[in-house]
């Protein structure tokens, strides 16, 4: 399993990777949402659940600075 962080500015946080199970996948984190009653995921998406295509994987990563290794990686089904 792999998962790298992107800190955003707002306290937020771009997270994504890829896993043996899941298959690719992404988060959005809002880390002012956190409390105790509530998560602070704002969106996420993978293979597995929700159908996540390599197109729009490869622009989340694109919209948010993932390594451009990453993106090729993802662009050629591989693991990174």
């Amino acid at each position: 399993m792999s998962r790298y962080v992107i800190q955003l500015e707002g306290n937020r946080e771009f997270v994504y990777g890829h896993d043996h199970a899941l298959g690719y996948f992404y988060e959005l984190w809002d880390n002012n949402l956190s409390d105790e009653d509530h998560e602070c995921i704002v969106e996420n998406k993978s293979y597995l659940f929700s159908k996540l295509s390599s197109g729009e994987m490869i622009e989340k990563m694109s919209m948010y600075n993932a390594k451009k290794e990453h993106i090729f990686l993802m662009a050629m089904d591989l693991e990174f």
